[in-house]
């Protein structure tokens, strides 16, 4: 084999110029947004290619205004965001109908959400005068409560109008802009007391309905004779329909530190063994060529259809209908020019999933398995390689053997590298995570995968019939289903499989507060050092804790300081250590009376943390309990650099009362932060007073009984020279220390959200404009 037959590269590829092109118009688009701009760059674009005399310029600048247009109409021009500036967010209430226009999904708090395509808009109390009637393929969010309907059905409902959350914390999801990617720009938020009501049913498209059923009917088949076993009946559902909803918390992390989450994406693997079990057994049964072709492309796509129509898969479906295609015409089409084809098509159907994670990750992972794939095997191979000048009649059967389970090997294992290549840049993008273990769980859990997903389809086919042969495939593939899960988690545990990597760190400490809505969580950043200052609630772990922590980088926390036992200040602790190790835990308190607390505060050894003592959360950040009740109260200094910031639990009288006879300088900070809500005003405007803070910090909790501060702090404390920071405006708020050449220290007060402007605090005095 010349070193040239495995260089794809040397080939001609018209389709990847194409592509090119149409990624250049989107991203003209998505920086300019102004179709003036984008006609001017294109037009100068096409004036410096003219004097080439290619035809190939003309074709590429005509194709960059083409894919231009489509992302100037799909996302700046949308009828669903005009229509979205017409409501605006001033939570109005709506009489709204409509079509359901997807799976409703049902949370574990029981109320569902669904994309509805509306039909008309009713503004409440205008004499039923119609305030909009939407005639343009406009869809938006609808959270509903009561019985779940379904699909297609034509639903009429009062609700109120907003724009979907924004994020609140760094390293969060941004759900608002994904649902915008998706032109769903609105979202409807019906009142518990006033459910909508289903007008009729079976609006919907009748393909989509089926592949709805046939997808739940196949659900249930793969779970017969599988009770008690929701993690190996979710490798099986979600390998072979990539179904992942209702699976245990946390299932999915050993499968994303391994490097082995795309088995759960019906992808090229998935789509590509179907495809070939289709085809050799169509043809099999002598079907002439154009029958099998006729029957597989659709088949493919029913199946892309049933799974969701994930992006990897709909590149695999169209990819293997193009080389079809190109087998019926006598055309065999370079692999790389297919996909470059495919991933133009794609675009031109939907310009922004140029911007999804999936379409990134599907297409980066098979071009990089194209790229590199047969080069890598050629290399592997040639490790134990017979001699060619031997005669291969020669050869032992154990040799024969050998060689060529070797050459199995090098295939799936240069695979399973080039695809670890592919992924590398996206994973660092999206999870911030370099897997060192996937290669080596790839080589184990793809070939697993191909049993289960074999097991399923044959599981799907005789229960469509006989439910009780189905038991039986399904119990063989909980044996491989297992054995995958073991495969994984033991990779997962390997010292240094995976590493956190984030964005370089700051030459000072700085503390983040994380708004929680009544959880309780400050994440501390030294240099390389991490810390925690409480630990939230279990899903604050998962939503937003764990993620941030991910973000920065941290493979390890130096210290978790509880400064409160219940379930707000350390539900999430379990979460946080099993992702991440903490070196010392302390705790203001080893009692509690929550029994979510209780049952954490057994499980942990804890380091005491009594009131006068001091201590290091990181190299150069310290920790001083000045003041403390077992669980009641407790007040912290946290020497941030060299400035102080003051951490007071609660509001109430017996922590002012406890605070009341120490001095003005052991109370000063330049920060303070605490919970307003509740608080009695005129003595706790005497306490803010002795601590003489630049800025308060509050926490607000709109489901907690006065957890809302009253709007009288703003005037009051802005009559004192005092910024306010209330996170249920400006969210997470994250504190940055300074230190001059002198030794002196100041902090900068920055809001995650843009409501409110971020503070310089200087260090000049103990004291501050307008304070006693």
């Amino acid at each position: 084999m010349s070193s040239g037959s495995f260089l794809p590269l040397r080939q001609r590829f018209p389709f990847a110029g194409i592509l090119i092109a149409a990624i250049a118009g989107i991203l003209l688009t998505e920086w300019l947004g102004d179709s003036r701009w984008i006609a001017t760059i294109l037009l100068l674009t096409w004036l410096i290619l003219l004097p080439l005399r290619r035809q190939g310029s003309h074709c590429w600048v005509l194709t960059a205004a083409c894919f231009a247009l489509l992302q100037l109409w799909s996302w700046q021009e949308a009828p669903a965001r005009r229509l979205a500036s017409l409501l605006g967010d001033g939570k109005r209430d709506y009489e709204v109908q409509g079509i359901i226009d997807g799976e409703p999904r049902v949370s574990s708090y029981g109320s569902c959400t669904f994309p509805l395509r509306l039909q008309s808009i009713e503004k409440v109390g205008a004499g039923n005068e119609l305030e909009f009637a939407c005639h343009a393929p406009v869809r938006v969010e609808v959270r509903w409560t009561g019985a779940v309907p379904l699909y297609g059905d034509q639903v009429r409902l009062t609700a109120t109008a907003c724009r979907p959350p924004a994020p609140r914390n760094p390293g969060a999801m941004d759900y608002r802009r994904w649902l915008e990617r998706h032109g769903i720009y609105t979202e409807f938020r019906l009142d518990p007391s006033a459910p909508g009501t289903v007008l009729s049913h079976g609006h919907g498209n009748p393909l989509m309905d089926l592949s709805i059923r046939v997808r739940q009917r196949m659900e249930k088949i793969l779970a017969i004779d599988l009770p008690g076993t929701p993690e190996v009946l979710g490798v099986i559902r979600g390998i072979t329909l990539g179904v992942t909803e209702n699976t245990p918390e946390g299932f999915k992390d050993d499968f994303r530190f391994t490097g082995t989450m795309h088995l759960f994406a019906v992808s090229g693997l998935h789509v590509g063994m179907l495809a070939v079990i289709i085809w050799f057994t169509l043809r099999a049964i002598r079907l002439p060529q154009g029958f099998a072709i006729a029957i597989t492309i659709p088949a493919l796509f029913f199946y892309v259809l049933v799974t969701g129509m994930k992006m990897g898969s709909i590149r695999s479906a169209v990819m293997a209908s193009i080389l079809l295609v190109g087998l019926a015409l006598y055309r065999r089409a370079p692999l790389i020019n297919t996909l470059a084809a495919a991933a133009a098509l794609q675009l031109a159907c939907d310009p922004n999933a140029l911007f999804s994670a999936g379409w990134q990750f599907s297409y980066s992972v098979v071009f990089a398995i194209l790229l590199l794939g047969a080069p890598l095997q050629a290399w592997v191979e040639s490790l134990y390689a017979r001699d060619p000048f031997l005669p291969a009649q020669l050869l032992t059967a154990a040799e024969r053997f050998s060689f060529g389970a070797w050459r199995h090997f090098s295939g799936l294992a240069a695979v399973s590298a080039a695809a670890w290549v592919g992924a590398l840049i996206p994973t660092l993008i999206y999870f911030h995570l370099v897997s060192l273990s996937a290669f080596g769980a790839n080589l184990l859990a793809v070939p697993l995968a191909f049993g289960v997903l074999s097991l399923g389809a044959i599981s799907l086919l005789t229960g469509t019939f006989f439910p009780w042969i189905a038991g039986a495939f399904n119990n063989t593939n909980w044996l491989l289903a297992k054995l995958l899960l073991l495969v994984v988690q033991a990779n997962a545990l390997l010292p240094g499989g995976h590493l956190f990597v984030g964005t370089p760190a700051p030459p000072t400490p700085v503390m983040t507060l994380l708004d929680l809505h009544g959880g309780s969580c400050a994440v501390v950043r030294d240099g390389g050092e991490f810390a925690l200052i409480d630990a939230g609630r279990k899903r604050d772990a998962y939503g937003e804790i764990l993620p941030y922590l991910e973000s920065l980088g941290a493979n390890a926390l130096q210290s978790c300081l509880v400064t409160k036992s219940d379930a707000s200040h350390l539900g999430g602790l379990p979460i946080v250590r099993k992702e991440i190790p903490v070196l010392k835990i302390l705790a203001t308190s080893s009692s509690s009376h929550s029994v979510v607390a209780k049952k954490i505060l057994s499980s942990l050894k804890l380091t005491p943390f009594l009131e006068g003592m001091s201590t290091r959360l990181t190299k150069r950040v310290t920790a001083e309990l000045i003041a403390s009740n077992a669980e009641k109260f407790s007040a912290i200094r946290i020497t941030l650099g060299a400035s102080p910031v003051l951490i007071l639990s609660t509001a109430d009288h017996d922590l002012i009362s406890s605070l009341s006879g120490m001095s003005d300088k052991t109370l000063h900070a330049e920060i303070l932060i605490l919970p307003l809500g509740g608080a009695e005003m005129v003595s706790m405007m005497d306490l803010v007073a002795r601590i003489s803070p630049k800025a308060v910090i509050t926490s607000v909790d709109p489901f907690k009984r006065n957890g809302i501060p009253s709007q009288e702090w703003d005037q009051l404390l802005a009559g004192k020279g005092i910024a306010l920071f209330r996170q249920d405006e400006c969210g997470a708020v994250t504190i940055k220390s300074r230190t001059s050449a002198s030794g002196s220290g100041s902090l900068v007060v920055e809001p995650f959200v843009a409501k409110s402007e971020a503070i310089h605090v200087r260090k000049e005095s103990p004291g501050m404009p307008g304070s006693p």
